[in-house]
């Protein structure tokens, strides 16, 4: 027998290509590190190109792929690193399937994402509750702010019809109202100074003159005022919360605009228009209003 065929013949490497190495690589691991120094690259180098954790670059230099999270993950890995250090990738992963393929009755340990980076950065059952209440409360509160801000005098027809039904409601068939006398009102100054404050947080309101020019127009929070300039010519109102209002006048009170959350526009609010309004303002008087924000 020659000294030819007592030669151990040429194994495949773990990339699939023949070498004529006496010690061919065992596993597809070896031919990666193998790559990797030729290239003279470090494992953290790799690590950086490729953005898989170190530990499961050393686990696939040592052949133990049965330590990576699962099937789908090796392949991946083994693929990224073969594209990192030159190697045909596709033939990578073949070989990394059938590695695996004589360990597939192992069970798969079941993972998310975060088990790419640190098993201890995966938040807590608490703190997603926490967070999605959060998120809730956030998007409640933004949405009103929205619609209060946008579309002050939204819904203000079903508001009205509403108010409309609650009064005829509270009226008795058949016996007609008394009328009473009507109520001279009180003698007030011109120009005594006509202040708005906020009962409420976070109100739309807006102050225009008889031109339309803007005078104010912002959220006001609670407890916040605002005094209609007393250069004003004709200054009139427009808000959807005429309830979170307290109006005085000359330091005296008068009754609030509206009762109820109705919008309601081109209100005059000079000192005379508001001393004049009854004490207990109707709810027509909101309904009137609120037709002309829908019909503005």
């Amino acid at each position: 027998m020659s000294d030819t065929a007592d030669k151990p013949a040429a194994a495949p490497s773990g990339d699939g290509a023949t070498t004529g190495d006496l010690f061919p690589p065992s596993h597809i691991g070896e031919s990666l590190a193998a790559a990797r120094r030729a290239q003279d690259l470090t494992l953290q180098d790799i690590a950086s190109r490729t953005r898989i954790p170190m530990r499961h670059l050393e686990a696939m230099e040592a052949g133990k792929l049965e330590s990576l999270p699962g099937r789908t993950y090796a392949i991946g890995f083994a693929k990224a690193y073969a594209r990192a250090v030159e190697l045909p990738e596709d033939e990578i992963a073949q070989a990394i399937r059938e590695a695996l393929g004589g360990a597939s009755h192992q069970p798969t340990r079941e993972v998310t994402q975060f088990d790419l980076d640190e098993p201890s950065k995966v938040p807590s059952a608490k703190l997603a509750l926490m967070a999605a209440v959060a998120g809730a409360v956030i998007l409640i509160a933004g949405f009103g702010v929205w619609r209060t801000y946008f579309f002050p005098g939204a819904n203000v027809e079903d508001l009205a019809q509403a108010a409309d039904a609650a009064s005829s409601s509270e009226s008795v068939p058949g016996k007609a109202k008394p009328k009473g006398k009507p109520v001279a009102a009180p003698a007030v100054d011109p120009k005594a100074q006509v202040v708005f404050t906020a009962t409420e947080d976070d109100i739309w309101i807006k102050f225009y003159d008889g031109e339309g020019k803007q005078l104010m127009q912002k959220q006001m929070a609670l407890g916040e005022q605002y005094t209609i300039p007393a250069d004003a010519v004709d200054p009139q109102v427009w808000t959807g919360r005429p309830d979170a209002f307290q109006i005085t006048v000359g330091g005296r009170n008068v009754p609030p605009l509206g009762t109820s959350e109705v919008a309601v526009k081109d209100v005059p609010v000079t000192a005379a228009a508001l001393m004049a309004r009854p004490a207990a303002p109707p709810e027509t008087a909101s309904q009137a209003d609120a037709s002309a924000a829908t019909d503005g």
